[in-house]
């Protein structure tokens, strides 16, 4: 899942993008600026446009990662 990750943020075009964790939690990513790969823990740390504070995910906890972007 990690490389997907990658991926997915490394291609600014695919956004907005959504994330759903295994508990069923959906995050909105409207730009690959709202989260990045930790360097040292290689988790996934989301900036939610609500709320001061950022979330940490291990990605093993991404149950799936898509494109919300409408096709032209």
């Amino acid at each position: 899942m990690r490389a997907s990750i990658k991926r997915l943020l490394g291609r600014p075009v695919d956004f907005p993008a959504e994330i759903t964790l295994s508990s069923g939690e959906k995050y909105l990513l409207p730009h690959p600026d709202h989260a990045h790969m930790h360097p040292n823990t290689r988790d996934l740390i989301i900036y939610p446009d609500d709320g001061p504070f950022s979330l940490v995910v291990n990605p093993d906890q991404i149950v799936s990662l898509k494109s919300l972007r409408k096709a032209s």
